[in-house]
């Protein structure tokens, strides 16, 4: 144990909750900051304070490729595809995806072996649910 260990605080346990708030956490980042919209739209999903906290307290001391291994190696097939389907709705909502956001999608996908033939229609869906200029 170094120095300075004990201001790492507790070990944080990956738990798919927090696996799914950690993601969210991670592609809401993605352009540097978290803004109070992208945290309501991820407490809309995850209304725990405690999860978030921990998903918050991961994201810091984790990079995303180790999250990425960790998670894919955690999770089972539905909540990987829950977990992408939830972070690409986040990430769309406001009808634009940055390219940063777009790449970290990408990795998601195939860290979790998730073919695009799979993901089509889901993101399919996804956009035309966040295309709110249908109406003017």
């Amino acid at each position: 144990m170094g120095l300075f260990d004990g201001f790492m605080g507790t070990q944080i346990n990956l738990t798919p909750k927090v696996a799914l708030a950690a993601a969210m956490i991670y592609v809401s980042a993605a352009d540097g900051h978290l803004d109070p919209n992208e945290k309501g739209d991820i407490f809309k999903v995850i209304p725990d304070d405690h999860v978030l906290e921990q998903g918050l307290n991961y994201v810091r001391r984790t990079p995303f490729q180790t999250f990425l291994q960790q998670s894919a190696a955690l999770l089972s097939p539905q909540q990987k595809l829950c977990l992408i389907l939830n972070v690409a709705d986040m990430a769309m909502g406001d009808g634009f995806l940055a390219p940063q956001e777009q790449q970290m999608l990408i990795q998601i996908s195939q860290y979790y072996q998730i073919p695009d033939a799979h993901l089509q229609p889901y993101v399919q869906a996804l956009m035309l649910k966040n295309n709110l200029t249908v109406f003017g």
